[in-house]
């Protein structure tokens, strides 16, 4: 890894994800790759907003999606409360709530998780209580926010994203690799690659999952460690998303940003707009690889133009910084 700060790193994993969920809400979840070519051509290089009818429809290019905004939420709880206050946090995403109505249509693109905890919080369920059984990558995403905050902290992050994850997403297997995905880019903020990761996350993780469950720590580093290996060759490289999987399980999701992360991470360019090219989810799966080699490049490693077009570029920039004034 380069000589690159843990506080630079840490906003490049946090702008990266944000960029990387803002470069695909526009072409997300074209599972007809064919169709996908014809509405935004041979390769997409840049935000684009969606077209009539589809998904997100009404948003422009360089917005959020729904998980972005939810991730913006945590990202001010954070910078104005200086820790992780889960109240603080809650109480946020309760008001968020409040201006949703239980669809997919309502706001922004509402996906099952968040569906699921907004009826389960009208129906009077505690938070704790909430969360459903989604098998989706929102709250692995959002954590990375906690990943940033808590790199010095390794073991202090894992109780604190296991109760974030906790609110929206209530299977233990999906909660294990969630919290997998946060741990490996806190590792990678901390300056360490990927590779025989997995001792490292499994002993920051031991007192957060059931043992049962431990081999989930394992995956970022094998995967990575496949991705680093010159003789296994994918071409065209978008199709790493087709191999993995182009559905929304955090189970396909993630192993494909890993494999980016390896193979591309230290372009960030070459990763992220090949996970968004690959079609499917690829809002999250761009989402998750923009974290991972953000963390790496660091916010200077992050193309201009990128960071530029972000509808929210201000209020994402003035929070991280906030958030991570303490890392070294």
């Amino acid at each position: 890894m380069s000589d690159l700060t843990q506080r630079d790193r840490a906003m490049g994993a946090v702008v990266g994800m944000f960029v990387g969920d803002a470069l695909g809400l526009g072409p997300h979840w074209y599972y007809d790759l064919a169709q996908l070519r014809t509405d935004y051509g041979d390769w997409i290089d840049d935000y684009a907003p969606p077209k009539p009818g589809r998904y997100h429809d009404g948003c422009q290019a360089g917005d959020v999606s729904q998980t972005g905004q939810v991730s913006l939420l945590l990202l001010s709880s954070l910078a104005e409360s200086g820790e992780y206050d889960q109240t603080d946090f809650t109480d946020r995403l309760d008001g968020f709530l409040d201006t949703l109505d239980g669809t997919p249509q309502g706001g922004r693109y509402t996906d099952i998780a968040m569906r699921e905890v907004w009826q389960a919080r009208r129906n009077g369920k505690p938070w704790g209580e909430a969360a459903g059984n989604a098998d989706s990558a929102e709250a692995a995403i959002r954590g990375v926010v906690l990943a940033a905050r808590y790199a010095g902290s390794p073991r202090d992050l894992a109780a604190h994203a296991m109760a974030n994850i906790g609110l929206t997403h209530a299977e233990p297997f999906i909660k294990a690799q969630s919290l997998a995905f946060v741990l490996a880019a806190c590792r990678l903020i901390r300056g360490k690659d990927l590779s025989g990761s997995g001792k490292s996350l499994m002993g920051w993780a031991q007192h957060e999952v059931d043992r049962a469950l431990i081999d989930a720590f394992l995956h970022p580093g094998l995967v990575h460690e496949a991705a680093a290996n010159p003789e296994i060759v994918v071409q065209p490289p978008h199709a790493i998303a087709q191999i993995y999987g182009l559905a929304c399980q955090l189970g396909f999701l993630a192993p494909a940003a890993y494999w980016l992360a390896g193979r591309h991470g230290h372009d960030f360019e070459t990763a992220v707009l090949t996970a968004v090219n690959g079609g499917g989810n690829n809002m999250a799966r761009a989402s998750m690889t923009g974290a991972l080699s953000g963390a790496m490049v660091g916010l200077g490693g992050i193309p201009k133009r990128f960071i530029d077009g972000l509808r929210d570029r201000d209020e994402i920039l003035g929070n991280a910084e906030k958030m991570v004034e303490a890392l070294a």
